[in-house]
C-alpha cells in the first residue's frame, strides 16, 4: 500500500513538471516573436521621424511668412482707423458745429458723446501742435460747455424751494414729495456732473458755485416774498445779494486743477478763507459760547463776554435807523420774521434732501455745499433780526409799547424750532472743521440779537418807571405811569419763562432798599452786564416745572422791583399837589388799581403751577405776596390821611355832640351867637370842601373805591352831623333860621355822594 501511494504521488509530480516545462517553452517562443515585432516597429517609427523632420523644415518658413503678413495687415487696419480718426478730427468742427451750438435738447447723453469727440480732437491737435485747428475746436468746445452749463442750470431751476405757504410739513420734505420734477431730471444733472468729473474736473467747482448761488438765492427770494416790499428787505436783500455773489464767486476763483480729491480740499480752503470781517466780537465769542454750552465743553472768559456785549451794542448803534419809525408796521414785520424762521426751516429741510440726492456719491462735498447754502440765508436773517432788535431803541415810551410782545413772541417761536434747526446742521454740515460751529453760531446769533434787545428793553422800562416825569392830573386821576406799568406787566406775563431769563440778567438781588441810590443803580447795572454770561445757552428752553420755576421767580422779582419803583415815583408825584386831600385821592386811585391787580389769590399748590393766568399766581409761586399786604396797608394809611380833611369841619360840631351846653329852651344871646357861629362855620367849611372835592376824580372803573370813600364820609361826617342836627336844629336861635341851618342830614349825605365825579 505504501508503495502504491508513493508511486501515484510521483506520477502526479511528473505530470506537473511536464506541464510547467511546456509552459516555459511556449513563453520563450512568445518572447522571441515579441522581440521580432519590436524591431519591426522601431524601424517603422524611425522612418516616420525622418519624414516628420523633413516636413517641419518645409512648414516653419511658411508659418513665419503668414505671421508677418497678419502683423502687416493689423498695422494696416490700425493705420486706416487712425487715418479715419485724424480725418474726423479735422472735420470735427464742420460735423459737430450744428449739434454743439444747438444745445443738448432732450438727449443729454448723446450731446455729451459729441462733446467727447470734440475733446479728443482738441487733445490730438494739442499733441501735434496744430494751433489753428486746436483753436477752432476749443472755441466750439467752450460754446458746448456753456450749453451744458445752461442745461445744468435749467435742471437746477426745476427743483424750486417750497412755496411761501405753511401747508407743507417736514414729513413731506423728508419723503421728497415737495419736488415736482421727475427723477430723470435729477439723473441728468448727475450725468453732467460725472461727465465733467471725467473730462474737465476743474469745472466741477463752477457747478458747485452754481448750486450754491442758485439754492441760496431761491431761499432768499422766497423769504423776501414773505417779508414783502419793505425798505428793510430792499436794503438787506441788496446787501445779502452782494455778499452772496461776492463770497461764492471768490470761493472757487483760485482753483487751477481738480484731482479726484481736489474739490474737497479747495472748497475747504475757500470756506476757511471766507471769514466775514464785518462780524463783531459778539459773533465770534458770545455766539460761540451760546452754542458750545449746550453742544460742547469750550469755555470763554467773562471778560471776553463783556467785550463782545459792548462791541455788539456799538455795532447795533451803527445800523441805519429808520427816519419815520412806525411801530405798527414794525410789529407786523416781527410777525413776518417768525414766518421767515418757519419758512427757512422748511427750505433747509428741502435743500438737504435735494443736495444729498444730487451728490450722493460724495457726502462730504454735499455737506460743504449745504454749509455754503446756509450761510447767506442766516446772514440775511441776522441782518433783519439786528434791525428789528435795534428798533426797540427807537421806542420812546417802552412801557406802553407792544413791541416787547413781538420780541418775546419771536423768541418763544424760535425756541420751538431750535432742535430741528440744530438737528439739520448736525446731519448736513461737516464736523471735521470749524464750519459746523460757524453755522450754529450764526443761527444762535439770532437769539442773541433779540435777547440783548429784550435785556435793554427791560432795563429801560425799570429806569423809565423810576425816573418818569409825566405831569400829574389836576383832579387826582390815576397816573398814566400806573396804567402803563400794569399794561406792560400784562404784556410780558404770558412769556413767563423767557421773560424770567431776561429778568435774571436785568435784576440784581444785592439790595433790598425801596429806592436805591444813583451809585447803587450804576453798580447794579454793571453787575447785570457781567451776568451776560447767562447768555451762554438758551436757558429758557426748559421742560421741567422745577426749571421753569427758577425763571418765573426771576420774573416775579423783576415785577416786584417794578412795583417798588412805581410806588416810589407815585409818592414823589403826589408831593406835587398843594391840596393834601387831593394828594391822597391821587395815591388811593393808583394804589387801588395796583391792589386790584394783586387781588383774588388763587387756591392752588404753588409747586404744581405750569401755566399762569394772572400776576397773582406768579407772585404766589415766588412768595412775593407780601407786596399785596403792603398795598393793603398803604390803602388804610391813605384813607386815614384823607379823612383828616374833615378835622376842621368836625371841630364845629364834635364837642357839642358830646355835651349840650344849653340848659333850656330859652337861649341867651351868647348861646344864640354860639349856635350861629357853629352852623355858619360848619356850612362854610363843608361848602369849601364840597366845591373842592367835587373836582376830585375817581374813574368809573374804580367805582368801588369811590363808593368806599363816600360811604366812609357818610358814616363819619353824615352820622355826626345827624346827631348835631337832631340836637340843635330845634332851637330857635335866629330870626332867619334857614340862613344857618342850610342842610338837612339827607341833603348833606346826598352832597357827600357827589364827591369824585369830576373829569
Amino acid at each position: 500500500m505504501v508503495y502504491e501511494d508513493t508511486y501515484r504521488l510521483r506520477q502526479i509530480n511528473d505530470l506537473k513538471i511536464q506541464k510547467d516545462l511546456n509552459s516555459i517553452s511556449l513563453l520563450k517562443k512568445c518572447i522571441g516573436e515579441s522581440k521580432e515585432q519590436t524591431n519591426k516597429m522601431t524601424s517603422l517609427l524611425d522612418g516616420i521621424e525622418i519624414r516628420l523632420s523633413g516636413l517641419h523644415d518645409l512648414i516653419v518658413p511658411v508659418y513665419d511668412s503668414t505671421n508677418n503678413l497678419q502683423i502687416k495687415h493689423s498695422n494696416l487696419e490700425r493705420a486706416v482707423v487712425q487715418l479715419d480718426n485724424i480725418l474726423e478730427y479735422y472735420d470735427a468742427v464742420k460735423n459737430l458745429s450744428v449739434v454743439i451750438q444747438a444745445g443738448p435738447g432732450q438727449d443729454i447723453n448723446t450731446y455729451l458723446n459729441q462733446m467727447d469727440k470734440l475733446k479728443s480732437a482738441i487733445q490730438y491737435f494739442s499733441i501735434n501742435k496744430n494751433k489753428s485747428q486746436k483753436s477752432e475746436n476749443e472755441e466750439l468746445w467752450m460754446k458746448g460747455k456753456m450749453n451744458v452749463d445752461r442745461e445744468f442750470e435749467s435742471f437746477l431751476n426745476k427743483f424750486n424751494v417750497i412755496k411761501a405757504n405753511f401747508t407743507n410739513n417736514l414729513d413731506d420734505v423728508d419723503n421728497g414729495k415737495l419736488f415736482g420734477p421727475k427723477e430723470n431730471d435729477l439723473n441728468q444733472m448727475k450725468c453732467i456732473m460725472e461727465w465733467f468729473k471725467k473730462t474737465e474736473p476743474t469745472h466741477l467747482d463752477k457747478l458747485y458755485e452754481k448750486i450754491i448761488n442758485n439754492r441760496s438765492q431761491l431761499i432768499l427770494d422766497n423769504l423776501k416774498n414773505i417779508k414783502g416790499k419793505t425798505n428793510s428787505l430792499k436794503n438787506s436783500g441788496n446787501s445779502v445779494a452782494y455778499n452772496l455773489s461776492h463770497s461764492n464767486s471768490s470761493q472757487f476763483a483760485k482753483r487751477n486743477s481738480l484731482a479726484p480729491q481736489s474739490p474737497v480740499s479747495n472748497l475747504n480752503t475757500s470756506l476757511n478763507d471766507n471769514a466775514d470781517s464785518k462780524r463783531s466780537t459778539l459773533r465770534s465769542r458770545l455766539t460761540e459760547n451760546l452754542f458750545n454750552s449746550s453742544d460742547s465743553k469750550r469755555k470763554v472768559s467773562k471778560a471776553n463776554l463783556n467785550d463782545s456785549y459792548s462791541n455788539s451794542s456799538a455795532q447795533l448803534n451803527k445800523l441805519t435807523t429808520i427816519s419815520n419809525f412806525d411801530e405798527e408796521i414794525e410789529i407786523n414785520n416781527c410777525s413776518k420774521f417768525t414766518q421767515l424762521i418757519e419758512k427757512t426751516l422748511l427750505s433747509f429741510q428741502t435743500e438737504v434732501n435735494f443736495i444729498f440726492k444730487l451728490i450722493e456719491s460724495d457726502k462730504q462735498m454735499a455737506m460743504r455745499l449745504m454749509g455754503c447754502i446756509y450761510e447767506p440765508v442766516l446772514r440775511f436773517l441776522n441782518t433783519e433780526s439786528e434791525r428789528l432788535a435795534n428798533n426797540a431803541k427807537q421806542i420812546s415810551k417802552k412801557s406802553t409799547s407792544k413791541y416787547i410782545i413781538s420780541l418775546l413772541d419771536i423768541l418763544s417761536k424760535m425756541v420751538k424750532t431750535k432742535p430741528k434747526f440744530l438737528e439739520i446742521f448736525e446731519q448736513s454740515t461737516l464736523k471735521t472743521s470749524r464750519h459746523l460751529n460757524k453755522i450754529n453760531q450764526m443761527y444762535i446769533e439770532l437769539f442773541v440779537n433779540f435777547e440783548k434787545a429784550c435785556v435793554e428793553y427791560f432795563k429801560d422800562v425799570l429806569d423809565s418807571i423810576r425816573s418818569d416825569t409825566q405831569t400829574i392830573h389836576q383832579n387826582g386821576n390815576i397816573h398814566p405811569l400806573t396804567t402803563e406799568t400794569l399794561t406792560y406787566i400784562d404784556n410780558v406775563l404770558p412769556f413767563d419763562v423767557i421773560a424770567g431769563f431776561i429778568s435774571s440778567v436785568v435784576v440784581s438781588k444785592d439790595s433790598n432798599q425801596l429806592m436805591p441810590s444813583e451809585l447803587e443803580i450804576k453798580l447794579r447795572r454793571e453787575a447785570s452786564e457781567k451776568n451776560i454770561a447767562n447768555f451762554k445757552r438758551i436757558a429758557y428752553q426748559v421742560q421741567s416745572i422745577p426749571e421753569k420755576k427758577v425763571y418765573r421767580e426771576q420774573l416775579a422779582d423783576y415785577f416786584y422791583r417794578l412795583f417798588l419803583y412805581l410806588n416810589y415815583n407815585l409818592k414823589k408825584k403826589a408831593d406835587c399837589y398843594h391840596d393834601q386831600n387831593l394828594k391822597y385821592i391821587f395815591l388811593l386811585n393808583n394804589v387801588h388799581k395796583i391792589r386790584k391787580a394783586l387781588s383774588n389769590v388763587p387756591n392752588i399748590k404753588k409747586e404744581n403751577i405750569d401755566q399762569f393766568d394772572s400776576l397773582v399766581e406768579l407772585f404766589v409761586l415766588a412768595n412775593k405776596m407780601d407786596l399785596k399786604n403792603h398795598y393793603e396797608t398803604e390803602m388804610l394809611n391813605y384813607k386815614r390821611e384823607y379823612s383828616k380833611c374833615w378835622s376842621k369841619l368836625m371841630s364845629f360840631i364834635r364837642d357839642l355832640i358830646d355835651r349840650n351846653p344849653l340848659s333850656g329852651e330859652k337861649l341867651k344871646d351868647k348861646d344864640r351867637q354860639m349856635l350861629k357861629d357853629r352852623f355858619s362855620g360848619f356850612n362854610k367849611e363843608f361848602e369849601e370842601i364840597y366845591e373842592a372835592q367835587k373836582r376830585y376824580y375817581i374813574p368809573s372803573e374804580q367805582h368801588e373805591l369811590a363808593e368806599e370813600i363816600r360811604q366812609d364820609n357818610v358814616l363819619y361826617v353824615g352820622l355826626q352831623y345827624q346827631k348835631f342836627y337832631d340836637i340843635y336844629s330845634r332851637y330857635n336861635f335866629a330870626t332867619n333860621r334857614d340862613k344857618y341851618v342850610k342842610y338837612t342830614p339827607n341833603a348833606l349825605n346826598a352832597m357827600l355822594r357827589e364827591f369824585f365825579t369830576a373829569f
